[in-house]
């Protein structure tokens, strides 16, 4: 078993297809099945199921290729620290970001990578943190920026704000224009991610400890699709201030905050706890740290919460 070997490997596994992968390799197609089936003869064990679509990965190839992975950054990472005594900031960077921190930051992002780091790439996952937490947890992300991120050895958690959740639609609800009590939300309509949602079950026991029923309406996971429904009068939902932020007004999209203690996500950066930091995704997980507090504004306060 070499390098290059479980470098083919991956690269066979992320394009789901022999045919693909030899295009981005280089490589005769030939060559490369030879080496993937040496691997598997190697390991005694099948990676892949093959059809004539493609291939799909065997238990026993998912759990290679989480190792592989982590085999590779090493590698990658012990290489890098050798050459030079100064930090290097070329290869590539994948960093996860929740869709509404995406389009809060994401330009300046773009713009000042480019600018700090040409010798560079980077590559950005938009998704809901739950499923950014599964793929930091296999490998494919350097970091994320999640909300409430679970405690795992596998993962380094650092906070980095916290900030309350809002009722959103296009009317007000109770008596008060600002807020809302959870009493208000008693019976409301509500548009939400499907379980697990980061905020949801923050949400879910809330309402269990006030002893509210919750009516959950609608499962959309999209958030941009829970804002044009909210706006539309659909339902409300409830999310966090950052989700709303980049929100024009001409939506007409109304705000509540919600008065009620412990209802507010904490913003953390999570990155892979057993794997070489390299300084490229160090260095851009610290500027996308601070894109974000600048972008939230310093009136929230750093999060306190033991990881």
């Amino acid at each position: 078993m070499d390098l290059e070997q479980l470098r083919y490997f991956v690269r066979v596994a992320e394009q789901g297809s022999f045919s693909k992968a030899a295009v981005l390799l280089d490589i005769a197609q030939p060559t490369l099945s030879r080496s993937v089936r040496a691997l598997e003869v190697e390991l005694k064990a099948s990676l892949f199921h093959r059809n004539g679509r493609g291939v799909l990965l065997t238990d026993d190839g998912r759990v290679f290729l989480n190792h592989a992975r982590g085999v590779l950054r090493g590698a990658d990472a012990a290489l890098k620290a050798v050459g030079r005594g100064e930090p290097s900031y070329a290869g590539r960077v994948a960093a996860g970001l929740p869709p509404s921190l995406s389009k809060l930051i994401i330009l300046p992002l773009v713009n000042t990578f480019l600018e700090r780091f040409p010798r560079a790439s980077l590559g950005v996952v938009d998704g809901l943190s739950s499923a950014l937490y599964d793929q930091l947890l296999s490998g494919r992300l350097d970091f994320a920026i999640l909300h409430n991120p679970a405690a795992s050895p596998q993962l380094a958690i650092e906070p980095i704000v916290t900030e309350p959740l809002v009722l959103i639609g296009n009317r007000q609800v109770g008596r008060r224009a600002g807020s809302v009590g959870l009493a208000d939300l008693e019976g409301l309509p509500l548009i939400m991610a499907s379980a697990p949602h980061a905020l949801r079950p923050l949400i879910e026991a809330a309402m269990a400890r006030a002893g509210l029923p919750m009516r959950v309406a609608i499962e959309v996971d999209s958030i941009a699709a829970i804002i044009d429904l909210a706006a539309a009068g659909t339902a409300f939902s409830i999310v966090s201030e950052s989700t709303i932020a980049v929100v024009p007004a001409s939506l007409g999209l109304h705000r509540q905050r919600i008065d009620a203690p412990g209802l507010e996500t904490t913003l953390c950066l999570a990155a892979p706890a057993r794997q070489p930091r390299t300084p490229l995704p160090v260095e851009v997980a610290q500027l996308c740290v601070e894109l974000l507090r600048k972008a939230l504004g310093l009136r929230r306060r750093p999060a306190r919460i033991k990881v």
